[in-house]
């Protein structure tokens, strides 16, 4: 863009990005006056319930000594916000790209909006490590992968679709369990300022898509459709497995239980019963994933659009279908 295309910058009059925008400001949190930095965090508190966790909620892992269940679920703490402030740094640069490359006045007052809520999101992310006081495990090759295939593209809808839509979907859930699991205030103040924020960036990516896709022929539609609704389901359906489980026994080892392998084959099967249950809430419509929330509400579940992708009749479809159907209007 020039100077002389700035002079006319087009709001597209979306009442409800215009909204997000404005929120931003009356929803707005200080860094540093908002959260109470004092409260100490003890080398010992798990800091979350051990349920959260990956095979947490196994019997076998309750039964483990108590500070051999704090220090594994510590570590998993660590390791989940050690990805979450990367992500956030991640989404920052997406947000100044965006900034660049949108044209709507709108849509860019609110990318610009939205970094400086992932600067500020970081910033207390990586503050509580440091107050935890030890090396975070590292984040996995696959996020890795994922945050620089995100860095690398260029393209607004992609863009858009990646971070806002997609990313922000699937991390509102880890947000929401770590605020109703968290047993640190710190931490849950932490969580609870974060989702605040992250609940208007999701809001940006399904307005955002659901008026593109408002545009679209048909064609067009699907085939966004069926590049994301794959990923959704297969994500969706990834659940605790024996990757997950190497890092438990990897935990349990330091925290120094003895020959924790022989306690893996009792886990995975517990887990794996665990992983029913909740597939089972989620196709009955009882426990809809924001990300299907999040796709229905772009427009992805319009039926010729699930009857090209040959998925009308999938479980988890047919479940967040079905809870839409029996809610309040919206």
């Amino acid at each position: 863009m020039r100077t002389r295309d700035m002079l006319k910058l087009r709001n597209t009059g979306h009442p409800g990005i215009n909204a997000l925008f404005a929120k931003a400001h009356s929803a707005d949190w200080d860094f540093e006056k908002d959260v109470d930095w004092s409260v100490p965090v003890a080398a010992d508190d798990p800091l979350v319930a051990h349920g959260w966790a990956a095979y947490g909620r196994t019997p076998t892992f309750q039964a483990l000594p108590e500070p051999v269940k704090a220090y594994a679920t510590r570590r998993a703490v660590g390791r989940m916000l050690n990805i979450l402030q990367v992500g956030e740094s991640v989404a920052q640069n997406v947000c100044a790209r965006l900034v660049l490359v949108l044209h709507e006045e709108d849509y860019r007052n609110h990318a610009a909006a939205q970094a400086m809520d992932e600067a500020r999101h970081h910033l207390a992310y990586r503050r509580f490590l440091d107050l935890m006081g030890e090396q975070a495990e590292d984040i996995d090759l696959g996020t890795e992968m994922m945050f620089d295939t995100l860095l690398a593209m260029d393209d607004p809808l992609e863009l858009i679709a990646t971070e806002q839509f997609y990313l922000e979907s699937f991390a509102m859930s880890i947000f929401e369990s770590l605020r109703q699991e968290a047993t640190h205030p710190l931490l849950r103040r932490i969580v609870e300022l974060i989702t605040r924020d992250e609940s208007r960036h999701m809001g940006f990516g399904v307005l955002y898509i659901a008026e593109w896709m408002r545009r679209q022929p048909l064609d067009r539609r699907i085939a966004f459709a069926q590049q994301w609704l794959g990923q959704i389901l297969g994500v969706l359906l990834d659940r605790p497995g024996p990757i997950l489980l190497s890092r438990v026994i990897r935990r349990l080892h330091e925290a120094g239980v003895s020959d924790p392998e022989t306690l893996a084959p009792r886990m995975l099967r517990e887990q794996q019963e665990i992983n029913a249950a909740d597939l089972r809430a989620a196709t009955s419509g009882a426990k809809v994933p924001h990300l299907l929330k999040s796709a229905r509400r772009v427009g992805l579940f319009e039926p010729e659009i699930l009857d090209a992708c040959g998925i009308a009749d999938h479980p988890l479809i047919r479940g967040a279908l079905r809870a839409t159907e029996t809610a309040l209007p919206e």
